[in-house]
């Protein structure tokens, strides 16, 4: 059996971003989405198999076009109102108001937006990670999350992987959800997903 070629690998890992890539950016009803569908099914299951879900916050509004499926998500299921933040101007769709999804420009980290998140976060949450600063959002709000809340982190393996949130993973005695999606084909969703345990701080 004949060994395979470095260029051989080369093009192989390049056809895969290709794949990955077409994927990804895609429209969601006419708005530009930087994530594939099957990741909006991935996180429609972990919610079917989390009832005690409240309500979602999303750092990374972007276009806005996951804010409205974390919407119609939270509409159809009698959860609170979606809360994204964004420091980035942008037109909102029309969805958000028929769907009250709260868009506050400002710095997730402002006191004022902690103070809000942590009213918000008083019950078990789906918190989505998805900012230009994905490990610091990770590690700092786990923290204010409620045992049994959800926090997922996006562009996993490429601005955030296991080292990086280790030791917030081990004191939260957090889960790892549906790991066989995170990065496999033909989608390469690139996000991960962990339940947070009983221990606090």
């Amino acid at each position: 059996m004949s060994k395979i070629t470095t260029q051989e690998i080369d093009e192989l890992t390049y056809l895969k971003y290709r794949s990955e890539k077409r994927r990804w950016y895609g429209y969601f009803l006419g708005i530009y989405q930087r994530h594939t569908y099957w990741m909006y099914k991935v996180i429609d299951d972990i919610l079917n198999e989390n009832k005690q879900i409240k309500g979602i916050i999303e750092i990374g509004t972007i276009q806005g076009a996951l804010s409205i499926f974390l919407g119609l998500e939270c509409y159809e299921r009698g959860l609170k109102p979606l809360l994204t933040y964004d420091i980035k101007e942008f037109k909102e769709p029309k969805l958000f108001e028929l769907l009250k999804i709260r868009f506050i420009d400002r710095d997730c980290f402002h006191e004022t937006s902690v103070n809000e998140i942590k009213e918000y976060a008083d019950v078990p949450i789906f918190f989505m990670c998805d900012g230009d600063h994905k490990i610091e959002e990770f590690n700092y709000f786990a923290g204010l999350l409620k045992p049994d809340s959800i926090i997922a982190a996006h562009d996993w393996g490429i601005e955030i992987g296991l080292k990086n949130i280790l030791d917030t993973i081990n004191e939260y005695e957090m889960e790892a959800l549906h790991k066989e999606e995170w990065d496999s084909p033909p989608d390469y969703i690139k996000t991960s997903f962990w339940r947070k345990g009983k221990r606090s701080k």
